[in-house]
């Protein structure tokens, strides 16, 4: 009961919290969709890993706390991209436009929550649909840029055929 009191905070606190504005959502999405676009499809680590805060956290419910830092987050990236070469496959990551949801927060950050499903093009060229996710993402403005800040996806599953 303890451990339910935050969480049941949080949610009374984003319930309470009003809807971005189109724009910030527009800026939010934008942020999201070139973030996995570089880090996923152009698996380029270094610019994935620019559009991070220096003390930048990556959870995740298979993995566990999977990065701690900007670098961390680097060689995520590198490593995901690497196995993927060795592998012959090509991994791409689908925001659920339907589930997005952005709010402001104080201080030049936002929330945004969603869905996102993942593909994977073998080296047949056919992409098949392979998994889907949940996913809570805090955005900071840091020099007029928005950089992810603290990122979990949780509720790994496979896709529904």
């Amino acid at each position: 009961m303890l451990l339910a009191l935050p969480l049941l905070a949080v949610a009374v606190a984003v319930a309470g919290t009003s809807p971005a504005s189109d724009t910030l959502r527009e800026q939010i999405r934008a942020a999201d969709t070139q973030l996995f676009a570089v880090a996923f499809d152009a698996c380029d680590a270094d610019r994935a890993a620019a559009m991070t805060t220096e003390d930048m956290e990556f959870f995740h419910d298979k993995d566990g706390k999977s990065a701690n830092s900007r670098e961390d987050f680097r060689r995520s990236v590198a490593t995901l991209c690497d196995n993927a070469r060795k592998g012959g496959w090509h991994l791409r990551r689908e925001l659920v436009q339907s589930s997005l949801q952005v709010f402001p927060l104080h201080d030049d950050r936002a929330l945004e929550m969603g869905d996102h499903r993942f593909h994977e093009r073998g080296a047949d060229g056919v992409e098949r649909w392979t998994g889907q996710a949940r996913f809570i993402q805090v955005w900071r403005r840091v020099d007029g840029r928005w950089q992810a800040e603290r990122v979990i996806s949780y509720d790994h599953r496979p896709a529904d055929k």
